[in-house]
């Protein structure tokens, strides 16, 4: 029975983002049942660390599982037993028996990902594996043909040729010898990262031979030599690059002695990353135009807040779509009526990175007056608490109200804060579009605030919600009424909009 002891050696080379490695390393489990070995698993190196694909398991031993994605539990079996493991977490449970490992089971890139070593060695303590061989560069089928035609026996030398082939991640040497080496008296290491030295008790080394090794272009190897010390045989090479370390495999027939130098290898990881940060890139924007349909909103000095805001909105979305690459979603974009719950589930389901929704203030004061920008938070001021009711009074207005019945300022809470993970970002664009609202429109900057407008509840992206000006304060709607005052509050919040795309795709940047 073949078997393997290996010590493997990790340099930490993770920077900024999760990496993951890939290498022709394989893992061959002995079952314990019968000695026969299952299929090569590939191992992976993700965060400097070996891992084996579940999927891949499965596949070597011929099986399948169940998966439950809601919390990425996989459930398989292996033989008689069953396993269950969960992405994120440190434990394995065989049966009713529980294991716990060093390192967590990982998902990435919608695969999950097992620390090899631990699970391996979980494997033994259930009496599924027996032996356990580290392959790289080498597949199976290549390692048990047998060559016929060669005859080392018949050589007067223990240690009769070498040699070394070029893998994708590494080097293979092969030293063919004349005599069986148990695997405990074969010693391999590597001195100061660049001599490998292989010793080989009582044995005669062909000494030329070894020196005349042809040594392959562009390989790990740049020099081999051999010394015959008393009754020990030491090969030497001499490497170049960086080195991981060395595996010693022995194989029986013919008889040889395998070393894999190991080097890295990394996967062009640039589409992992790409598509990461397509994730957050500002390409898509959601614009909904406050009321609409029977639903005329705030009335002031012969105005009406649904008209003013789907003007806006349109010229919004114009200068938008012709201007950049941005795709706009509109909540509506006629006089039509849209529930508050559903303005933010279309922009939910279109996939939107940011949700701005346009209004027109209104107040009993008549010198109330200026533009300002809500986010979603409960009220710290009367005013804000005023205003996010009046916006908020349209409930009164749907057919359906029950999906607001539980809408208490406890959830009300709940609900800002599972949208804390926007927060910044909404603040940052609130603060661009009073900025630019500061240098295009006329009237008071009232700042950004806070409250509780419904409309804003369950975006699943940066949201904002915008208050033109007063339509109840005469001069305000004056300026309201003239369409080239709208077009400048329009092209204020697209030059809000494109300074916060600029910024933030500026974090995403490499």
């Amino acid at each position: 029975m073949i078997r393997l002891r290996y010590r493997i050696f990790f340099v930490f080379l993770f920077i900024a983002v999760t990496s993951l490695q890939a290498r022709r390393t394989e893992l061959i489990l002995q079952r314990a049942s019968d000695e026969r070995y299952v299929p090569a698993i590939p191992v992976y190196i993700i965060n400097d660390y070996q891992y084996m694909s579940v999927q891949d398991l499965l596949d070597a031993y011929k099986t399948s599982a169940f998966l439950n994605p809601a919390v990425r539990k996989s459930v398989f079996r292996i033989g008689q037993l069953k396993f269950k493991v969960t992405a994120y977490n440190h434990y394995v449970m065989v049966e009713d028996k529980t294991f716990q490992m060093s390192r967590a089971v990982i998902f990435f890139d919608g695969e999950t990902y097992l620390p090899m070593n631990e699970f391996v060695d979980i494997l033994k303590q259930v009496g599924l594996v027996s032996g356990v061989t580290i392959l790289t560069g080498s597949d199976t089928a290549e390692l048990m043909e047998r060559k016929t035609d060669e005859h080392p026996e018949l050589s007067p030398f223990d240690i009769v040729s070498a040699t070394i082939q070029e893998r994708q991640n590494g080097t293979v040497i092969r030293i063919r010898t004349a005599n069986h080496y148990d695997a405990n008296s074969v010693k391999a290491w590597i001195n100061r990262e660049e001599w490998l030295y292989v010793t080989l008790p009582g044995s005669e080394v062909n000494k030329s031979a070894i020196d005349q090794t042809e040594i392959p272009k562009n390989s790990s190897v740049r020099a081999v030599t051999a010394d015959q010390l008393d009754g020990t045989s030491q090969l030497t090479f001499r490497l170049r690059g960086t080195i991981e370390g060395v595996d010693v495999l022995h194989r029986q027939s013919p008889p040889e002695i395998l070393l894999t130098i190991r080097r890295p290898y990394v996967i062009d990881q640039t589409h992992y990353l790409d598509k990461e940060r397509a994730k957050w890139k500002l390409d898509k924007i959601v614009l909904d135009a406050g009321h609409g349909g029977h639903d005329s909103g705030a009335r002031g000095n012969s105005l009406r807040e649904k008209d003013l805001t789907l003007d806006v909105v349109n010229r919004l979305g114009a200068l938008i779509e012709t201007r950049t690459d941005i795709k706009v979603v509109y909540t509506r974009k006629t006089d039509v009526f849209v529930p508050l719950w559903e303005r933010t589930k279309m922009a939910n389901e279109a996939g939107g990175k940011v949700f701005l929704s346009v209004h027109v203030n209104a107040n009993k004061n008549k010198k109330a007056s200026g533009f300002e920008t809500y986010l979603l938070r409960p009220g710290k001021t009367d005013a804000a608490v005023a205003v996010a009711e009046m916006e908020n009074a349209v409930i009164k207005l749907e057919q359906n109200a029950d999906h607001y019945s539980k809408l208490s300022a406890e959830q009300l809470i709940l609900a800002t804060m599972a949208q804390s993970s926007f927060m910044q970002q909404s603040e940052t664009l609130a603060d661009l579009v009073q900025s630019e609202f500061d240098k295009k429109l006329v009237g008071q900057n009232r700042g950004v605030k806070q409250a509780g407008f419904i409309v804003l509840i369950g975006a699943s992206m940066p949201n904002v919600l915008i208050e033109l000006g007063f339509i109840s304060n005469k001069n305000d709607a004056k300026l309201l009424k003239r369409t080239d005052y709208r077009q400048k509050a329009a092209e204020g919040i697209f030059q809000a909009l494109m300074k916060y795309k600029t910024r933030h795709e500026k974090l995403l940047s490499p």
